[in-house]
């Protein structure tokens, strides 16, 4: 503990302290104050600091031993033939560790962040969209390992962040999201902020997914008014059944996007390919709903989470008794049929066709620009079944 004492040579007290070292041995130094509870006070930081300084000293002092030790260890396993290539990196890392102990690196949530900030003015707003929601998942389904350093994320990491993006995704999807994750590891090597890539070894998914999306009939839509367990959510689920619109793009409605009864929209995903906005014509149910609204027509809704918003529709799809999946063929493994809410999309569409509604102005209506992807959301089991029935009785 240190002291304080005086002597007859200075008016000023002087202090007596701790090298810090353990052997026992005191310094002494004027603290240049002749007030005696200034100089305790004085006293006591210059012990502080000498620890302070003695202990860090100490620590540095271990760091040369210990790497030394590290590449003694080295040259042994390389002697008995046990040196892997993933053994040397083990190695290093734990040198660099050892010479920067507060050093956690540079997190996957922040390095991301930067790396799509980087890509704004660069890439499509589509493609940008598609990287950020990409990198949103990655990050909820990382947790605290987003937060932590890089060089702790495992393959076995990049595995689960790939099967659960499945959960939901088919697989064409799940391996483009994917490999925005990839790149922006891959960025990381590059910068040497981690020494591999955890996710260049898995694998892409097959995109032959023995999966297809399946419009709802016009019964099961009626069902899932009935279900409804909001005014908000009857008016998404018939809005979209009406209008064709994307979830995302329903919830940005308001009530100034209601011109002369329709609707007219800015669809998102080909904002960036034109200017045209969408103009949908609206039927009486439609108006009807909307009839006295004011500001956002979804108010609460459109304040859910775009990843938790699937889990809300699906508890309205069992309480009308909607099945989630339907088998369309059988086989090993069976063709499966799913549906979500953007099944209603597919149903807007299927019903035009059906009703033989030229496929251009379908594709006008939905704001669909590739005449393959409008073909996906075209689904003619009613019109195949009248064309069967107009063959001869035999």
């Amino acid at each position: 503990m240190a002291t304080i004492y005086k002597t007859n040579q200075s008016r000023f007290w002087f202090a007596r302290f701790s090298d810090g070292s353990g052997s026992g041995k005191r310094i002494s130094k004027s603290t240049k104050t002749e007030s005696k509870r200034d100089a305790k006070r004085k006293a006591a930081e210059f012990e502080a600091e000498v620890r302070k300084a003695t202990a860090k000293a100490q620590a540095n002092s271990e760091i040369p031993a210990m790497i030394r030790r590290t590449v003694e260890l080295a040259a042994l396993e390389s002697q008995q033939g046990r040196l892997t290539l993933q053994r040397a990196e083990e190695l290093v890392r734990l040198m660099h560790q050892a010479a920067n102990p507060n050093d956690t690196g540079s997190n996957f949530r922040r390095f991301a962040g930067e790396w799509l900030d980087g890509k704004e003015k660069t890439t499509a707003a589509t493609t940008w969209r598609a990287y950020r929601d990409a990198i949103k998942a990655t990050n909820i389904i990382l947790g605290t390992k987003a937060d932590g350093p890089m060089r702790q994320i495992t393959v076995d990491d990049m595995e689960l962040v790939q099967t659960t993006m499945a959960e939901t995704r088919r697989g064409k999807t799940v391996n483009y999201l994917f490999g925005a994750i990839r790149r922006i590891l891959e960025s990381a090597v590059q910068k040497d902020i981690i020494l591999k890539n955890p996710a260049r070894p898995v694998k892409g998914l097959p995109e032959g997914d023995s999966v297809q999306r399946v419009a709802f009939s016009a019964a099961e839509v009626r069902q899932l008014l009935a279900a409804a367990p909001s005014p908000e959510w009857y008016g998404l689920i018939l809005l979209a059944a009406q209008t064709g619109l994307r979830q995302g793009d329903l919830l940005k409605l308001t009530a100034d996007n209601i011109v002369g009864g329709r609707i007219q929209v800015l669809a998102s995903k080909t904002a960036d390919a034109s200017n045209e906005v969408l103009k949908i014509p609206l039927r009486p149910e439609s108006l009807a709903w909307l009839e006295g609204r004011k500001g956002l027509l979804f108010p609460k809704l459109r304040k859910t989470r775009p990843e938790t918003r699937p889990a809300l529709f699906s508890p309205i799809m069992d309480a009308a008794g909607v099945p989630h999946d339907v088998i369309l063929a059988a086989g090993d493994p069976p063709v499966i049929g799913i549906r979500s809410f953007h099944s209603l999309r597919h149903s807007f569409n299927s019903w035009m066709a059906e009703a033989d509604v030229a496929s251009d102005v379908r594709r006008k209506l939905t704001g669909h620009k590739s005449a393959k992807v409008h073909a996906g959301y075209t689904h003619h089991d009613e019109a195949l079944v009248r064309a069967v029935a107009t063959l001869p009785k035999l």
